[in-house]
């Protein structure tokens, strides 16, 4: 095993640990120490003019918009870079089934005045779904960027889908969407599967070589 490989599986079980205990964590009946501080300078520091585009990743990525905006997003890699690339992102995008954990840790999201509110079923705010889609398919749209557009143009655009990344988690603090340990919670569960679909992207062509319908379906 190479050391980049090594240093991959090494961070992936640190943070599937890491998110293990902060799910534990976070079944306690109150936020945890520092949420509450967090939030309100996250809410205090966050420039207005970030208003619309909070506005607009709030619509785009609803639990109804979402899976509309992931499949378009599929078709256009597959237009732009091939069928096994949007069959990549498609696998990423089964695995942000992780949010519906939020229903077995029955955490109730912040109300606008950081108060802690009881839980209703369908509500929970943990792991953050907008974190765990963010990390999932912007990520590995910035993986398959590098990929398929060497270059400075590939670099860029990986380096927009992860500040665009950043960003949403950022806002779903700074508007009282989420507590913070939502956002890392949703983080910390995600990572684990964005970097087996990193180690896997390049392997699976290998595995096919072999078999020859599968691979033409996938335009290996």
């Amino acid at each position: 095993m190479s050391g980049r490989a090594r240093l991959g599986w090494t961070v992936a079980a640190a943070s599937a640990c890491l998110g293990v205990a902060l799910t534990l964590a976070v079944r306690g009946d109150g936020p945890l120490p520092g949420e509450v501080g967090l939030s309100r300078w996250a809410q205090a520091n966050t420039p207005g003019i970030l208003d619309p585009v909070a506005s607009l990743l709030d619509v785009l990525l609803t639990d109804l918009a979402a899976p509309a905006v992931f499949v378009l997003l599929v078709a256009l890699v597959w237009w732009a870079w091939g069928r096994y690339p949007a069959a990549v992102l498609a696998l990423a995008g089964a695995a942000t089934g992780l949010t519906r954990i939020a229903d077995l840790v029955e955490r109730p999201r912040p109300t606008p005045s950081l108060r802690w509110s009881n839980y209703s079923f369908g509500s929970g705010g943990y792991p953050s779904g907008h974190a765990v889609f963010v990390v999932l398919v912007f990520g590995t749209l910035a993986l398959l960027a590098r990929r398929h557009l060497p270059g400075p143009t590939g670099r860029r655009l990986a380096v927009a889908f992860w500040g665009l990344t950043a960003l949403t988690c950022w806002l779903r603090v700074s508007r009282l969407e989420h507590w913070p340990a939502d956002i890392l919670g949703g983080i910390l569960l995600s990572l684990p599967a964005l970097l087996a679909v990193a180690w896997l992207e390049p392997r699976i062509p290998r595995y096919l070589a072999n078999r020859p319908i599968l691979a033409r379906f996938l335009g290996l």
